[in-house]
């Protein structure tokens, strides 16, 4: 086995747990890959203006892949190595082809939601109690309309659309829906909800352009997620790891299954794959 020279790591349900850190166990296996001389990327699909603040004030972080791997920076240069973002013109299209469907409409954009107030009281009931619920009022702007009179009013490309269901049904009818749509792709965050992003991308792809950029093999990282998103990712590393807590389809595509995020699962992962840790 080649040894590990990168680490790359979902955060909600892999390096942040359920209380929305990192367990003091992840703290000290981080610091024990900084030593070690090994870069540890995080790839989420929150955008770059949503990474918590611990994550951030991580010693020694450099490159941050968000929004499912459609932005890749450089935190040290403040370079944007790639950004490849969905055309507000293909976002119109995607929200006609589905505009029958019940379920919460977003528009990110640098890092904001843009949400009707229908929609944005619906969130907030959704979010309400859990930890997510402060990511959600800082990180989300109601509009004085809808997510498609934003769209028309100011035509720049967004990060993504966010649609949230009732349902893993409905869910899928709407993926089954928006696959007609041409150059988009789509990333499944939780089992209700549906991101769709620009065509071509995924937290995979977005790894390998990094990896290509840094001279890095694929042979030479280790990945780890839970959601169906994290998939492309893991299969885009030499070895691919799922949380304990990862849904079966994470887990039927990884080498190998870790414990949970609120019992240590990076670090337990990160000691098993990385030597002297």
């Amino acid at each position: 086995m080649a040894p590990i020279r990168l680490v790359a790591l979902d955060l909600d349900g892999t390096l942040l747990n359920e209380e929305k850190i990192i367990t003091e166990g992840n703290l000290e296996a981080l610091a024990g890959l900084r030593a070690a001389g090994v870069l540890m990327v995080p790839v989420t699909g929150r955008p770059a203006q949503g990474l918590p603040r611990q994550v951030l004030e991580l010693p020694g972080l450099r490159y941050t892949i968000t929004s499912n791997g459609a932005t890749i920076r450089d935190l040290v240069t403040g370079e944007t190595l790639l950004e490849k973002h969905l055309a507000a013109e293909k976002g119109l299209e995607v929200l006609a082809a589905c505009a029958e469907f019940p379920m919460i409409r977003e528009a990110f954009r640098e890092g904001v939601g843009y949400l009707s107030q229908a929609d944005y009281d619906a969130l907030c009931a959704r979010y309400a109690g859990t930890a997510l619920l402060d990511y959600v009022l800082d990180t989300r702007q109601i509009l004085p309309g809808t997510v498609e009179d934003f769209l028309r009013t100011d035509p720049r490309p967004i990060e993504e659309l966010f649609f949230l269901t009732d349902s893993v049904e409905a869910k899928l009818r709407l993926r089954e829906r928006l696959s007609k749509v041409q150059d988009i792709g789509f990333a499944d965050p939780f089992p209700r909800d549906l991101e769709v992003i620009a065509g071509g991308i995924d937290k995979g792809e977005g790894l390998r352009f990094l990896l290509d950029r840094l001279g890095i093999s694929p042979e030479e990282v280790l990945a780890m997620g839970d959601g169906g998103s994290d998939i492309p990712l893991l299969q885009a590393a030499g070895i691919g790891v799922a949380m304990e807590n990862a849904t079966d389809g994470v887990k039927a595509a990884a080498d190998f299954v870790t414990t949970s995020c609120d019992h240590d699962g990076v670090a337990a992962a990160l000691k098993k794959f990385v030597p002297g840790l």
